[in-house]
């Protein structure tokens, strides 16, 4: 069982400062990380840039993940409570995080529409549902070793 990658990615609208999402971004990591930014445009037409961290290596998403889950302290509860809900049939946990709070330094979890995105890719064998909601549960709970 593992987490075979780690994508967390936030929306920059034409109303807000690239930098200081990035600054909110970067309130999740516990180590310096390369952001990918691309151009979007909006339903409206309007400009947005995209921002991305994918994260492969294994040391780097353990230590992403334990940091998170620190972070969060007591809000894991919620995430365990719905972890049927924020695992796809991918495999994928969805987890949110608002955007304002993190730029402020804080980690909260979000369940509205502006929030930073963090996705987990989990991967078991048997690749069986029930098999990644036990995984899912045991890294909210206990961290990722």
């Amino acid at each position: 069982m593992k987490i075979e990658n780690v994508t967390v990615s936030a929306i920059v609208y034409s109303t807000e400062d690239p930098e200081k999402v990035a600054q909110a971004l970067s309130t999740l990591f516990p180590f310096e990380f390369e952001i990918l930014a691309s151009n979007a445009t909006g339903h409206y037409g309007n400009p947005m840039k995209f921002l991305e961290v994918e994260l492969k290596r294994k040391r780097e998403i353990r230590e992403f993940w334990n940091h998170l889950m620190e972070r969060l302290g007591d809000q894991r509860e919620v995430l365990l409570e719905f972890v049927e809900d924020i695992v796809d049939e991918d495999g994928v946990m969805h987890i949110r995080v608002d955007k304002q709070a993190a730029y402020l330094g804080d980690v909260e979890l979000s369940f509205g529409g502006d929030s930073i995105v963090v996705r987990a890719k989990l991967v078991t064998f048997p690749a069986k549902r029930e098999k990644i909601l036990e995984f899912a549960r045991k890294i909210l709970a206990e961290g990722y070793d």
